[in-house]
């Protein structure tokens, strides 16, 4: 049996090949989840076809490449080296294990192993075992012909799947999820310790919920046998044993024998391809305590667990994903919030350093103007200038940081990155003036004074992330780029003119017309440096270069 290893932030992650499709990229409903820019979407496909699995490229940016060669679809084995995007993954063999060797032990034996595709085989569900009411209706209808005792009979088994899938609706969270399914394993099966293991990002196991019959949960140790646990969830098998004690199959199991587990069902968590933990139940210095029809049920209801917390956990990073975009609509265009929240917002809330392109903007002349106006006069007037410079700001993907009285300051090349921010800034500076020029053309009309600004933009390296206190963040820039586009703007530029720096004017020189305006020494810096004036037309657009 192959599986796949690869590390992840320096933590190694194994993927075991047990059968089905599996699918590889960026997203995280992949099989095989590699979260960087250099990963596509859906970036490759892995499946098995008569023993023999191959991987496939699903038209990716970067493609993959099998042993240094790029493949688009090629046979795998025992030590091959993938290459997706940024990540390296290595084929392994991994040995059979004893428990695994037979998928169902004689009946001589103490211990069953029942795989979960025989499960869906028996009870007639799909490859992946989807459908909450074919686990019902074909579980409950198999199992009440199988044991029609009266105490559990069609009508009971009816009852428990029900209550499961109402708990599906109901519960709101994962740990109101795994309670109520505890209690449910009590008041039908006859397990006297109850465990819930899931499986964290790190692909480590934890004890998440232990529950013992009688007891509160304060009281309750996590009792369960790690050597099962991990057979289960790594080989996709549900386990019942009725004597631990005495199998030779858990004979390296310490805690088997600290813990004097007998008689012990273990089931995975399981929800279509993925295995997210496990079930774990047992009863002490007992054997024989469960039956096969005792594990199907358990394993039903495994799935439903599943099912139950995956829907938790959606409705909780749907919940984070809203909270984030409220956020990060202050400062971005909904386009911008759209692509930072698919490619994984968590970048946003990371302070690093990056190449962007500052931009200020400050009303010429507004604290006379001001002194005339009335308290609401003055609010529309900055909300319809505001506005102005928020619509060009986001036409060009800008991430608008904050307004400063009568001033704006934006920044372009972050979040996401923008290899042509300087070309952007002063486009947006652009459409602002534009902007207000035809304003004016109303305002003049009306005998209302007209409106001008100064703009000051500037490139190079700047800090870029989430600073402030325990209590207060924004999301800003900080260095002496900033400094330097505040002092263009402030010094330099003169009514309805944009002034760049040098690194701006360079790297936008091919979209726009620039004016040497010489060496500027600027107030608080120490060197003079090279600025230059943005050509405009009378009405405020650009002047290209081939005009």
């Amino acid at each position: 049996m192959l599986e796949i290893v690869y590390e992840i932030e320096g933590q190694t992650r194994r993927f075991l090949l047990s059968g089905g499709d599996v699918s590889i990229g960026r997203s995280s409903e992949n099989g095989i989840v590699l979260n960087d820019f250099s990963v596509s979407r859906r970036h490759a496909l892995l499946s098995e076809r008569a023993g023999i699995w191959t991987i496939e490229d699903l038209k990716s940016t970067n493609g993959v490449k099998v042993n240094g060669e790029f493949a688009p679809k090629s046979p795998l084995k025992a030590n091959d080296v993938l290459s997706v995007g940024a990540f390296t993954l290595h084929v392994r063999e991994q040995p059979v294990t004893k428990s695994i060797a037979a998928k169902a032990i004689s009946d001589s034996s103490s211990t069953f192993v029942r795989s979960i595709a025989d499960f869906n085989r028996d009870y007639n569900l799909d490859a992946t075992g989807s459908g909450s009411g074919a686990v019902v209706t074909d579980v409950a209808g198999t199992l009440a012909g199988r044991r029609p005792a009266p105490e559990k009979g069609r009508e009971k088994i009816f009852e428990i799947l029900v209550q499961v899938a109402r708990t599906l609706i109901e519960a709101p969270d994962v740990d109101q999820i795994l309670s109520k399914v505890v209690d449910l394993l009590f008041d039908f099966l006859p397990a006297e310790r109850a465990v819930v293991v899931l499986r964290e990002d790190s692909g480590r196991l934890v004890a998440t919920l232990a529950r013992q019959r009688g007891r509160t949960a304060s009281e309750a140790a996590e009792t369960f046998s790690h050597t099962i646990v991990e057979t289960v969830v790594r080989e996709r098998v549900a386990v019942l044993t009725s004597d631990a004690l005495t199998d030779d199959r858990f004979e390296a199991g310490q805690s088997i024998r600290i813990q004097q587990i007998r008689s012990a069902m273990c089931v995975p968590l399981w929800n279509r391809e993925h295995v997210i933990g496990a079930l774990h139940v047992d009863t002490p210095l007992k054997t024989g305590t469960f039956t096969a029809d005792d594990l199907d049920l358990l394993t039903a209801l495994g799935n439903f667990a599943a099912v139950a917390i995956e829907r938790a956990r959606l409705q909780g990073r749907i919940a984070k994903e809203e909270r984030i975009r409220e956020r990060l609509a202050r400062y971005h265009s909904p386009g911008v919030v759209e692509e930072i929240v698919s490619e994984g917002p968590a970048g946003v809330e990371k302070i690093r350093t990056r190449d962007v392109t500052v931009f200020f903007a400050d009303i010429v002349g507004f604290t006379t103007a001001a002194e005339s106006m009335s308290p609401e006069d003055l609010s529309l007037f900055l909300e319809t200038v505001f506005t102005f410079a928020a619509d060009a700001i986001f036409e060009q993907g800008g991430t608008l940081d904050k307004f400063i009285g009568d001033a704006v300051m934006a920044f372009f090349g972050a979040p996401i990155p923008q290899p042509d921010h300087p070309r952007r800034a002063v486009a947006a500076a652009a459409k602002l003036i534009e902007s207000l020029k035809a304003w004016n053309v109303g305002r003049v009309g009306r005998g209302e004074p007209p409106v001008a600004v100064r703009v000051g933009v500037n490139t190079g390296r700047a800090v870029v992330g989430d600073i402030g206190s325990d209590r207060r963040v924004d999301y800003t820039v900080l260095g002496n780029t900033v400094n330097v586009a505040a002092r263009l703007e402030s010094y330099v530029a003169g009514p309805n003119e944009i002034v760049v720096g040098e690194e701006t004017a360079r790297l936008a020189g091919d979209a726009f017309v620039f004016e040497p305006l010489g060496e500027q020494r600027l107030k608080g810096l120490t060197k003079g440096l090279r600025a230059f004036r943005v050509v405009l037309a009378e009405n405020g657009t650009p002047v290209r270069p081939s005009e």
